[in-house]
């Protein structure tokens, strides 16, 4: 009787086992290795990336460390200025009061002189009243032409910029008159000129077809 093995064909040879076994073919070999190297350059890329980031957030955070110091610094020479300021301000209205007190004391002195020395012969003075800087002065004369001379000499002074009569009678032979006259430092009202000039001088020009009032 005859055998036949027919489940004897689906047993791998030892042969067969063996060439399963063999490596892989050369490209799968060279997609394993681009593979790495591509996986290894992202990786090297990713760390390059990563240190310059790093390193320009450290030079960001260093400006801005040097930047908040640098504030602090020029607040601090700030506050310095405005104390400064402060004390400069202070010592200047010192000054300004110690002058005003002096041309306020001196006023007194240079207005009975300089209406002492503007007064002509056969004028007297009976009256002086001062408020602020408006002078009433009251007297009598022998002549209209006295009382005349007395507004021109005190015009002539300086220290009266503008003399006015105020009123002029006449009883025996005597003139009885009144005169309101400004009474002002030379040097103070030059000085008030001299800023009105520059005012004026540093205005704007009016624009073109610009109507004055």
């Amino acid at each position: 009787m005859i055998r036949v093995n027919l489940l004897g064909s689906d047993r791998p040879s030892k042969k067969s086992k063996k060439a399963s076994a063999a490596p892989s073919t050369p490209g799968a070999v060279q997609a394993y290795l681009f593979l790495a190297l591509f996986t290894g350059g992202a990786l090297v890329l990713c760390a390059a990336l990563y240190w310059y980031q790093s390193s320009t957030l450290q030079r960001l955070d260093a400006d801005i460390a040097a930047a908040q110091q640098r504030q602090r610094e020029l607040q601090a020479i700030k506050v310095q200025v405005d104390a400064l300021e402060a004390k400069r301000a202070t010592f200047q209205r010192k000054v300004d009061l110690i002058e005003r007190l002096k041309t306020e004391q001196s006023a007194p002195v240079h207005l009975v002189d300089e209406i002492s020395k503007s007064l002509p012969d056969f004028v007297w003075l009976s009256g002086l009243d001062q408020t602020g800087e408006v002078i009433k002065l009251t007297g009598q004369s022998t002549g209209l032409t006295s009382v005349a001379d007395f507004i021109s000499a005190l015009q002539r002074s300086g220290w009266f910029p503008a003399v006015d009569l105020v009123s002029i009678t006449e009883t025996n032979n005597i003139i009885n008159y009144t005169l309101r006259a400004n009474f002002k430092n030379p040097e103070v009202a030059a000085k008030e000129a001299a800023a009105r000039a520059a005012a004026a001088a540093a205005a704007p020009p009016p624009a073109p077809g610009a109507v004055r009032r």
